[in-house]
């Protein structure tokens, strides 16, 4: 947004010499942060100390207040408050030299390995570091962290709720400042950060730590419940755990000491909620760690209180080793109360302790559908897509795959990205939509690929003129010929010798005429020699709609067995060469300069299994694989959807010509460069496949070495799609080159979204029956809370594809080999009855899919 009330040297992304920043100038950029509504308070720039008491609760929007204390503090630096109160957390990301911190370099090779994030707000810090500003989001809280620390990664300290960051143009008292860099907070969106990120900020479970001698002997302070013979190893486990967070409180840097302080006593109020420890310990250790950091006596009570009451609410969290003999206590308690109350129905011989579990039979073999960001598409399209979604009731994935599929076979060979001097790619996809039936794949496609009805229409009315002028030329040629003809016969029966020696010549100028064909752009069912055809005749390119793919794999190989020539044919398809196909019929072949055809269509999930069955010959990793959760329930859309965006995307870029080229040659893709951000954009994307590529499965390993390729077509299409959509842009004023943002959303397209389908299709679609079945009587034993259990019983109770004897056999064997299950040797009821027990583990397991 623009901020006229701000000075324009200011919100500027340079760093502001020291005689702009004066006080009076210092004091309008408070101000003009306050009037955009950010909550601030005055900062020593000495050393970053708040210069108001309570500054959480004191900062403050108002102009008044915010002119008092600058002209209190004339040279304070502006501090804002990170969380909730500001709606934004922040990455700070340290450069010391000294402590061999590099928080720029640490945050690269995060976004290496796990995605780029296109930031639009981030400013410089004197000591050469970067604050990076993301969008506070309810769902996913985020508190405050040092690097090293249970932080992102060392270098990374995190400034969320109870936080606060120093803004530009703050300088320093020697003189340094703090700069913007894009654009200032305040006039560009805030990002919202990838899951990723966030996932790396929970805090980690601590592991267990050995038993010192003085923790032993202090174990005598909290006496311990009767009835957990646990509780010595739990109250050592607290104990080191409060020693090490007492440790990181004592080594906090200034600055970040009380948010340090705060963090250690919600960590370690779990443990006196459960009465681990207690609480005048706790206190006495953190207070004196905090004394020693440099904490006054008043700042170190009151946030011990707060955290400790914070921390009491949560339950503590155990190493994960410890959780089968945890769970096997707790077990071995209900089954007394059971029989007790004379409800158990057999006793298990529970054995002391279980082998390791196998727990994959617990997430299904299935990863999670990752979300699709309707925000890649560009503003316009956005809107429209998700419109669409609501009204087909489908998934908004399915109408945004269409529609990439659509665009990159429409720009064909009218354009295609250049990488760096010679890398360059055609822009079609291939996009398989998987589903169950219902699930709203043939809908969301059909209703994507109506878009081309005008342009088609147009095309058929040019045909038919076409037509009517060749028929027109073609009777005044046949006339032509058939007089040559008569001309031709007479001369010979006059003078046979002389007609043969020179026989009567056509008129000058006659030429037979061309008979014209019907320009396509989508081809809905083919055979190979037509689409061979039919792209010589469209050279710009053409799409390949199927509303079930199972028919064109069946064609050459993956079902029947045949077809190799078919299916070199589509690998072709993909590249864009040049590519000839000998015709069956007439003899003739047929000579396709660029062969490029993209293919979207519609999958169910036992015909993807069915694909993915045997070796990969680089076919199934050039597709872009979308299975999203289906829509739950139906409704009928009320509102009209306005397809004037996407209906503008489509006209344009048809609109779109190819390079002309003399006679006779033919004519070629217009070649569209990347700019050198894109460039470093997209060789970070493929270091990261690299990587990634060496640790993967042969399946998708192909998919990783495909990924940098499909990046490069994606960021073309998204570069043309945001242009054509603008209502603003004008259609002769194309894109000349392929900036940084397009690339940027298409690394993180392929990163976190289609990446992540092809692990989810590549891992579920091939999973046996057995294994299938082996989860479900899992999930069942599990939502049930069942110890134990008799085969019949749960047989009977689940239905389905375990009803009959032998697949719950084969079920109970396989969570068998997986330790899951095991038999009870002496159940009371019947020798005969199959009863087994469950381990604990399958019991506490948490809920989700495999990732």
């Amino acid at each position: 947004m623009n901020t006229p009330n701000m000075p324009e040297q200011l919100m500027s992304g340079h760093s502001p010499p020291t005689d702009l920043v004066a006080p009076e100038a210092m004091q309008e950029a408070a101000l003009a942060h306050a009037r955009l509504g950010f909550r601030i308070f005055p900062v020593s720039p000495r050393d970053k100390r708040p210069l108001v008491k309570g500054w959480g609760s004191a900062a403050s929007a108002e102009e008044a207040q915010v002119s008092a204390w600058w002209s209190r503090w004339p040279h304070a630096m502006i501090g804002l408050p990170t969380g909730v109160a500001n709606g934004l957390w922040v990455l700070d990301l340290d450069v010391d030299v000294q402590k061999g911190l590099d928080g720029n370099t640490s945050f690269m090779e995060l976004e290496v390995a796990h995605g780029i994030i296109d930031i639009d707000v981030c400013a410089t810090t004197p000591r050469g570091g970067t604050h990076l500003f993301f969008r506070w989001d309810a769902a996913h809280p985020v508190h405050n962290s040092v690097g090293g620390h249970g932080g992102v990664a060392p270098g990374i300290d995190v400034r969320g709720e109870g936080g606060f960051v120093v803004i530009a143009p703050s300088v320093r008292d020697d003189a340094r400042a703090y700069a913007w860099v894009n654009a200032p907070l305040g006039e560009a969106d805030l990002t919202d950060a990838p899951d990723w990120l966030y996932a790396l900020m929970e805090k980690p479970v601590l592991s267990k730590p050995p038993l010192s001698a003085r923790e032993a002997k202090s174990i005598s302070l909290c006496p311990a419940p009767t009835d957990d013979p646990f509780i010595d190893r739990k109250r050592a486990y607290a104990l080191a755990a409060l020693e090490r967070e007492a440790e990181a409180v004592a080594a906090s840097p200034e600055g970040g000491r009380n948010h340090r302080l705060n963090v250690a006593a919600n960590a370690i109020g779990n443990f006196v909620g459960e009465e681990i420890l207690a609480e005048p310990e706790v206190r006495e250790a953190l207070t004196a760690a905090a004394l020693q950091a440099g904490l006054s006596v008043g700042e170190i009570g009151r946030t011990l209180t707060s955290g400790l009451k914070a921390g009491r609410a949560k339950p503590a969290r155990w190493p994960p080793e410890w959780a089968e003999e945890l769970a096997d206590i707790e077990r071995g308690r209900a089954l007394s109360v059971r029989l007790l109350a004379g409800t158990a129905d057999s006793v298990p011989a529970i054995g002391p302790t279980w082998d390791n579990p196998d727990r994959s039979p617990l997430g299904e073999g299935r990863r999670l559908a990752p979300r699709f960001k309707v925000e890649w598409l560009g503003p316009q399209l956005a809107q429209w897509a998700e419109g669409q979604a609501r009204a087909t009731c489908a998934p908004v994935d399915y109408v945004c795959a269409a529609m990439l599929a659509l665009i990159g076979g429409l720009l064909g060979n009218r354009r295609r990205p250049l990488a760096g001097a010679g890398w360059e790619e055609p822009p079609t996809l291939f996009v398989a939509m998987v589903g169950d039936p219902s699930s709203g794949k043939s809908p969301a496609s059909s209703a994507v690929m109506s878009l081309v009805n005008a342009e088609e229409a147009s095309l058929d009315a040019d045909y038919r003129n076409r037509m009517r002028d060749y028929e027109t030329e073609k009777v005044a040629a046949d006339a032509v010929m058939a007089a040559h003809k008569t001309a031709l016969r007479e001369a010979l029966r006059g003078d046979p010798e002389l007609a043969k020696a020179l026989p009567p010549a056509l008129p000058d100028g006659f030429a037979e005429p061309v008979k014209p064909y019907l320009k396509r752009i989508v081809v809905r069912d083919s055979t190979v020699e037509r689409l061979a055809t039919l792209s010589a005749e469209n050279p710009a390119g053409l799409l390949l709609h199927r509303d079930e793919l199972a028919g064109l794999f069946a064609s050459f190989g993956r079902y029947s067995g045949g077809g190799g020539s078919d299916r070199q044919f589509f690998l072709e398809c993909y590249g864009g060469r040049a590519f000839t196909v000998d015709r069956v019929k007439s003899g003739d072949p047929v000579r396709v300069d660029h062969l490029s055809i993209g293919i979207v269509g519609a999958l169910q999930p036992d015909k993807a299994a069915d694909l993915l069955k045997g070796a990969d010959d680089g076919f199934v990793s050039r597709f872009l694989w979308c299975w999203p959760d289906p829509v739950p329930g139906f409704r009928i859309a009320r509102d009209l959807l306005d397809r004037s965006a996407a209906e503008r995307v489509v006209n344009r870029i048809c609109f779109l010509n190819m390079r002309s080229n003399p006679v006779p040659l033919g004519d070629t893709p217009v070649l569209v460069p990347l700019e050198e951000g894109a460039l470093v954009v997209l060789e970070r994307f493929a270091l990261g496949m690299k990587e990634r590529e060496s640790r993967a499965a042969p399946l998708m390993k192909s998919a990783l070495g495909k990924a940098r390729g499909h990046a490069l077509r994606l960021s073309c299409i998204l570069s043309y799609m945001r242009w054509a959509s603008s209502p603003n842009a004008s259609p002769f004023e194309e894109p000349q080159e392929i900036a940084a943002a397009a690339m940027v959303a298409a690394v993180e397209m392929m990163a976190s979204y289609f990446l992540p389908m092809a692990e989810r299709v590549f891992g579920d679609a091939g999973v046996p029956v057995t294994e299938t079945n082996a989860a479900i009587l899992a999930r069942y034993l599990r939502q049930e809370g069942r110890s134990t259990f008799n085969a019949r019983t749960v047989r009977r109770a689940i239905g389905g594809a375990l009803r009959t004897a032998d697949a719950m056999d084969a079920a109970i064997e396989d969570l068998g080999e997986a330790c899951l299950v095991r038999p009870v040797s002496q159940p009371l009821r019947s020798k005969k009855a199959k009863d087994f027990e469950v381990n604990p583990a399958l019991l506490s397991a948490g809920e989700g899919g495999v990732t």
